[in-house]
């Protein structure tokens, strides 16, 4: 199965790590040329120089930036490039730390250079993908695909191609054992047993396989007939018809390919990524609101009798109870398994209290939790363990949104589902979005969604 898009692929990518290198070295040496170093450091700065120009391409190569992009977003894409410039940094930290020489190098210049280098990188990453739609819109860059199938993948497909047009992908038909109509404007060309002759005649640089699982004799045949082509192979099977995919990671056990249907987005160095980012975040967060949760906490105890926090026990990662910090909000402590989810005008809560969950600002101490590592700064937002038991009977999916950590904020609460749940509409919607941030995590969208809170805690009307 052949999945070279074209035969100057393989020399785009030569360039692009020559460019990477040049880009990454260059800069080093511009840095530190243009500051004052101690003439003895000299040599030692030269060699960090030819070590980072040779090893950021290994380094953006292991963390798979260079690959075909053409269907893929520019989210993951710049992903892979953020984890191959934290691979490099990683490297040299640890390189110099053996070696015992990272008090030569000036933090300064080290930390200029990092920060200067990753904007650059992504700059050019982004201005690439753009220019490239721009050219694959007038028609260059282009690439002709059939679709081998007519079902509901296959039309799929040749929708979200017709959609996005920046691809440079064009669908010249389908085949289909059943169908003869054209679907959708596009032309059923023959049957599957025509592939092979369709695409030597037209020569057809991509082939989908949108058939049915189920169809795996002829599956395996179509692919063997395809080794005879250069066309680019690809399967998609229809696994959405299982009704929730969260995943689709592709992984080999004892050299037999299997893919991932349900599991977390954080492995890995991603898990790295989530984990520095929340304790750097939680940590700076609990430094600057020290005297404000202080405030909070004399008017919580001066407002009603009980203590400070509330704790209840709520779902977290893989569905584990964890306990939950929060300040008090109600006269109650309803601190068990039991749960009765506050209302409009609940007469429980507090006259701080309404104010602190109106703002959101009851929720400040779950940075502790944050902290500790039972909680996420992002995440879905964690459930207590009698609505848990309530709706996971009612809402296909639901456990799934415990694959990850459970968060402070999340998606869901950005886009109007924040407060109470009191309907099993409001608590889908929620788990959609819960659902659609682990299928989309990066680093940016966790940013995006930290912005858009800040924003709603004082614009909100949903929680009380």
């Amino acid at each position: 199965m052949n999945r070279i898009d074209n035969p100057y692929q393989h020399l785009a990518y030569s360039a692009l790590q020559v460019a990477d290198a040049i880009l990454a070295g260059g800069l080093f040496l511009a840095f530190w040329k243009l500051d004052v170093i101690p003439q003895t450091a000299q040599t030692e700065y030269e060699a960090l120089t030819l070590l980072i120009a040779f090893a950021t391409p290994a380094c953006m190569s292991l963390a798979g930036a260079y690959r075909g992009w053409r269907t893929g977003g520019i989210l993951p894409e710049l992903r892979s490039v953020l984890t191959g410039c934290i691979f490099l940094f990683i490297s040299l930290a640890v390189a110099g730390a053996l070696l015992k020489i990272n008090h030569v190098y000036s933090r300064i210049i080290v930390g200029e250079w990092f920060v200067t280098w990753v904007g650059l990188l992504v700059t050019t990453r982004v201005a690439m993908r753009l220019a490239l739609r721009l050219v694959r819109r007038n028609g260059r860059n282009t690439r002709t695909a059939l679709i081998v199938g007519a079902g509901t993948t296959g039309r799929r497909i040749s929708e979200a191609i017709a959609r996005q047009p920046g691809l440079g992908i064009r669908v010249v038909g389908l085949l289909d054992d059943n169908k003869t109509e054209p679907v959708d404007g596009v032309p059923i060309l023959g049957s599957t047993m025509e592939t092979l002759a369709h695409v030597n005649a037209m020569k057809v640089d991509i082939v989908y396989i949108a058939l049915p699982m189920r169809k795996e004799k002829k599956i395996k045949r179509l692919v063997g007939a395809l080794t005879d082509t250069t066309a680019s192979v690809y399967i998609a099977p229809d696994m959405f018809s299982y009704g929730l995919l969260l995943s689709g990671q592709m992984d080999y056990l004892g050299g037999n390919p299997t893919i991932a249907l349900w599991e977390s987005p954080f492995h890995g160095v991603s898990s790295v990524i989530k984990r520095v980012s929340d304790i750097v975040l939680s940590s700076t967060i609990l430094l600057l609101i020290s005297p404000i949760m202080l405030g909070i906490a004399l008017a919580v105890k001066l407002s009603s009798r009980g203590p400070v926090f509330f704790v209840q026990w709520r779902y977290g990662l893989n569905g584990e109870p964890i306990r939950v910090f929060k300040f008090r909000t109600m006269r109650v402590m309803e601190d068990g398994y039991e749960f009765v989810q506050a209302t409009k005008d609940d007469p429980r809560v507090t006259r701080v209290g309404a104010f602190l969950r109106k703002t959101s600002l009851d929720e400040l101490p779950q940075f502790i939790n944050v902290l500790l590592g039972t909680m996420s700064v992002v995440g879905p937002r964690p459930h207590a363990v009698a609505m848990n038991e309530e709706y996971r009977k009612l809402i296909s999916g639901y456990m799934l949104r415990h694959k990850i950590k459970p968060g402070i904020t999340g998606l869901a609460q950005i886009n109007g589902y924040r407060g109470e749940t009191d309907t099993v509409d409001k608590m889908e919607g929620r788990v959609r979005f819960d659902l659609e941030y682990i299928r989309k995590w990066s680093l940016l969208l966790d940013l995006i969604i930290i912005g858009k809170t800040i924003r709603h805690c004082v614009s909100s009307p949903e929680a009380y």
